[in-house]
Parts: structure tokens; C-alpha cells; sequence
């Protein structure tokens, strides 16, 4: 049976020792500048925080940069409490991020090479270029690329997803951890702010 063609960003599954992950986060900023931001995004801190209330401020990463988490929840939009799960470019509010350098998150293979093969476990990869969140259902749409592969780049694989209905070849579910992480890596710096 072919894997499911449904990306929904990283999701977090675990620790990198073993240790089950259970919805630990932090809450940040998002101004109106910073895009759409959606749940199963990856975020970066950025230089010069402008939160009013004076805590971090995110903005969405760059596809081979480094990242400060995922996104794994959005606070309510005072102004449109029916919109859930994403905060549109324009949108001010907050959301909760998982920032532990050492988790693993699980996503959806994408790219235009060869799918992803289990000799490729350890290697590095990067995410398909951004995508905004879907807006319907209020998730991520980023991918890691089957297509880049390289020594220093974001993400590195750590196994294929155990799940029966997971296979490898187009659209199989990986294991990745951070390769570039704000919070470990001395050349993953945070962003300025544009």
C-alpha cells in the first residue's frame, strides 16, 4: 500500500533518550510581520524581541537555517476566536513551542529526488522550502527534502516512523532531531528581525 500524501509539519514524538514526550513548551511572541505561523512549524528566535509583555519572539525558519523548535500550539486570536490552529501574517498573538534541542519529531518525506532509503538514516537533511500553514485544518504543510542532503544542514534522520501503515518511498514518515538547534550549536544564531 503507497504512504499517504498528508504532510502536517514535525510533529514531537520523543526525547533522544527514549523518554516519552509530553507536551513540554514555551511560550513566545509572533508579531505582525512574522508570516503565517502555523502548528508543526519550525521557529527561530529573533534577535530583538518586541512581545509587550517581555518575553522571546519567533518567526518562522528558513529552510537550512537553524531552528529554536517546532511549533506545537497557538494561543486563541482575541480577534477571531473561530480561527484555530495558525496565526495569519497579519495576526499578533502567542505561541507555545517545543524548544528542548534534544527531542525528535516526526515528518512527512517530500522533495523532487529519490525517495529517502533506510541507508540514509544519520544523514542530514533540510526541509522543502517553506510552505504556509492550511489554513483549514490549521497545520503545517513543511516536508523534510528527499532532495538535500548535506553535511550541515538543519535536520538529520533518525529512523523511519514505526507505524504499519508507514513505508519506505514517497511520502514515508521520518524520525529527525535537530542538526543546527539556537539552543546548542554556537553557529545557530537567532535571527534580527526584519
Amino acid at each position: 500500500m503507497a504512504n499517504l500524501n498528508a504532510p502536517r509539519g514535525f510533529e514531537p514524538v520523543r526525547h533522544s533518550d527514549g523518554s516519552p514526550y509530553t507536551g513540554q513548551c514555551n511560550r513566545y511572541y509572533k508579531d505582525a510581520t512574522a508570516g503565517i505561523i502555523g502548528v508543526g512549524d519550525p521557529v527561530i528566535r529573533v534577535v530583538s524581541s518586541s512581545d509587550p509583555e517581555g518575553g522571546p519572539e519567533i518567526v518562522r525558519a528558513t529552510t537550512g537555517a537553524a531552528i529554536t523548535g517546532v511549533v506545537v500550539g497557538i494561543e486563541p486570536v482575541r480577534g477571531n476566536l473561530s480561527q484555530v490552529g495558525y496565526l495569519a501574517a497579519a495576526d499578533v498573538g502567542y505561541v507555545l513551542v517545543a524548544d528542548e534541542p534534544n527531542l525528535i519529531f516526526e515528518v512527512q518525506e517530500g522533495g523532487s529526488g529519490t525517495a529517502l532509503a533506510i541507508t540514509d538514516i544519520g544523514k542530514h537533511i533540510d526541509s522543502v522550502a517553506a510552505l504556509n500553514a492550511n489554513t483549514t485544518i490549521g497545520r503545517s504543510k513543511y516536508e523534510i527534502d528527499n532532495n538535500a542532503k548535506a553535511t550541515d544542514n538543519t535536520w538529520m534522520i533518525v529512523g523511519l516512523s514505526p507505524k504499519a501503515d508507514n513505508a519506505v518511498g514517497t511520502y514515508a514518515k521520518w524520525l529527525v532531531k535537530p542538526n543546527l538547534h539556537t539552543e546548542v550549536n554556537a553557529s545557530a544564531t537567532t535571527v534580527t528581525e526584519i
